[in-house]
């Protein structure tokens, strides 16, 4: 067996009981995987940091920076008493704002970074609506799937954008997918907050 592919072999079995045993951040287990690698030799110096000069990442880091701007305003305590306000104890109204918010703020972040945001804002809505908490969070998660969808800031686009700068291939823009982005997202809101819930 080839030295390198025993080495990537281990390296990844040990990846993996990390992962699934929770003893350290996922973050950090990545970043020791990739230590790992350019320690032994399987990769070299440059191979192991070149992944910190795609494009892709440092828009995703920008994005995340962006978001806890957001949070740290306190724009988010806000817009949940306004959502509170409008909407009241009703579910349904709820989750429609809830998911317009995420959807329309996924536009502009990442969809973790989206969710992440939003996340204490639908807690505070449960808590003093009294809806269970399930009821607002999966309406947030697939409105943020939703969204992401009509951008080029979901990770899965800003990869492939960058795939095809790096093939010679003119990449994509920022709203080439909105034209069919957005009526999906309007077609996934009504059906969850009319049929899905």
């Amino acid at each position: 067996m080839n030295p390198s592919l025993l080495i990537t072999s281990t390296i990844m079995a040990i990846a993996i009981f990390l992962f699934l045993s929770e003893r350290f951040s996922a973050d950090l287990v990545a970043l020791l995987v990739m230590i790992s690698l350019g320690v032994t030799g399987v990769l070299t110096p440059q191979e192991t940091f070149s992944g910190f000069s795609q494009s892709a990442v440092i828009t995703i880091l920008g994005i995340f920076i962006l978001a806890e701007g957001v949070k740290q305003t306190g724009l988010m305590e806000r817009l949940g008493q306004l959502i509170l306000h409008k909407a009241g104890n009703k579910e349904w109204l709820l989750a429609a704002y809830t998911m317009l918010i995420g959807a329309g703020l996924s536009l502009f972040m990442n969809n973790i970074a989206a969710a992440s945001v939003l996340l204490p804002v639908v807690m505070g809505l449960s808590r003093r609506s009294k809806v269970k908490p399930s009821r607002l969070l999966m309406p947030l998660a697939f409105a943020t799937i939703l969204g992401g969808m009509a951008t080029l800031f979901t990770t899965t686009n800003l990869v492939a954008s960058s795939l095809l700068h790096q093939a010679g291939i003119p990449g994509f823009k920022l709203l080439d997918f909105l034209p069919l982005g957005i009526p999906i997202v309007f077609v996934g809101i009504g059906y969850i907050v009319v049929w899905g819930r």
